[in-house]
């Protein structure tokens, strides 16, 4: 009886554990920004080498989606989640340590980058298993986790830049080392997927290169990659862009950090936005561009698990969340250089947010052109796609037939 109790609601301590470490692991290095503006003071580094620091920092292991899935698969969740809380920990404490700032980039951005997209990957993936898209609660535990992020910076770029006034940046690091370290010990035995209610289906995965590259989903990558690229640019170069006119630093982490607890509030507010104004989960994407730009995060961000399994087949939505990964990590590593090379090129911070802004109008065409793609195929095909039952898990079929009508009340079939 305990055993069942714990197995059904186990699903919950998954979303909690995944939470936490987003708000700490991961809201550590988008808070960056201000430590960069403390490196800055003493070095000779360029905008553009910092930038390089930072962005490889958030999100290398993006781009090694693949070879995260690979490791999941083969050695399991739990194990990996363990050894990348444990690789972010070591990371920070080795930095603390460091005297010259070029090793930053071997101690801190290569390590921590690829561990704590990691950590993304796999809490995304192990809250997907626990609540699939078929599940009554998906796009609800899929936007809370994805809450842990913004929070996160929120969070931790005040913690970071109190330590730094008052201890400098070494000592900061060593302090979050260590608490992440105490974290690693509890967050890790708690990430399990052994209370898993419903097996999953062993699905050859079809090798079809051109789904992947076909016209619609080039169309909706370019839309995710100029879009992160405006995003990261935005949010690396914030603080130096602020201190430039004549903000004081206390009033642009402050502002920093608003930014974050809009885009948490954001995030939260997108399965009621979708629950009562039923239109296609991919129109978000495309007003997203074009309103608040904490929503444009919240949305680009939260949503690209549950957007795989309509633009993928479901045995190949695991392989589909990862092509997003990719190209979200490249846009999140090229969206900083390119705005540090505009710097170094202009000599003016103030080319910073047009460029934003560009990038924001091509991800707008790339995302509705997606919608027109789509518009023109016909409803039974997407329907028949997504909801083709597989004879040999009676389980799963009927799981399915319970839960599409909910499924489709936010917003993915009208």
């Amino acid at each position: 009886m305990i055993y069942d109790c714990i197995r059904k609601h186990f699903g919950v301590i998954i979303v909690i554990v995944t939470f936490i470490s987003r708000c700490v692991f991961v809201g550590f290095c988008w808070s960056y920004g201000t430590v960069i503006v403390e490196l800055k003071k003493n070095s000779s580094l360029t905008d553009t080498e910092l930038s390089w620091i930072g962005s490889f920092g958030q999100t290398l292991g993006g781009v090694l989606a693949p070879l995260i899935l690979y490791l999941v698969t083969h050695c399991g969740h739990q194990i990996i989640f363990i050894l990348s809380l444990l690789t972010c920990s070591f990371s920070l404490l080795l930095s603390s340590n460091i005297k010259n700032i070029h090793l930053l980039f071997l101690t801190y951005s290569v390590p921590y980058g690829f561990a704590n997209a990691s950590l993304v990957i796999i809490g995304t993936l192990l809250t997907g298993i626990y609540y699939p898209p078929e599940h009554e609660y998906h796009l609800l535990t899929i936007c809370i986790i994805s809450t842990g992020f913004p929070i996160g910076y929120h969070l931790m770029s005040a913690i970071i830049f109190k330590w730094i006034q008052n201890d400098g940046w070494m000592e900061m690091n060593r302090r979050i080392g260590i608490i992440e370290f105490i974290l690693t010990i509890v967050l890790g035995s708690l990430f399990s997927s052994k209370y898993i209610l419903i097996s999953q289906t062993n699905t050859e995965t079809e090798k079809n290169i051109r789904k992947f590259f076909s016209k619609k989903i080039i169309y909706w990558m370019i839309g995710i990659f100029t879009s992160m690229c405006s995003i990261s640019n935005f949010l690396l170069h914030l603080h130096s862009q602020l201190e430039i006119l004549n903000i004081t630093p206390a009033k642009a982490d402050l502002w920093f950090r608003l930014h974050g607890l809009f885009d948490a509030l954001f995030r939260f507010s997108v399965p009621f936005i979708l629950k009562y104004f039923p239109i296609k989960i991919i129109y978000l994407f495309s007003i997203a561009a074009f309103s608040v730009f904490s929503f444009t995060s919240a949305v680009v961000t939260s949503l690209q698990y549950t957007v795989s399994s309509k633009l993928f087949d479901n045995n190949l939505r695991e392989q589909g969340y990862c092509y997003h990964v990719i190209v979200t990590s490249l846009g999140t590593l090229f969206g900083p250089i390119i705005g540090g090379l505009l710097v170094d090129f202009t000599g003016s911070y103030k080319i910073l947010i047009p460029t934003s802004i560009i990038l924001l109008f091509i991800s707008f065409i790339g995302f509705t052109a997606n919608i027109f793609i789509d518009n023109s195929i016909p409803e039974s095909t997407h329907y028949h796609n997504q909801v083709q039952s597989n004879p040999n898990n009676m389980e799963q079929n009927c799981l399915t037939e319970r839960t599409n009508p909910a499924h489709d009340n936010f917003g993915y079939k009208n």
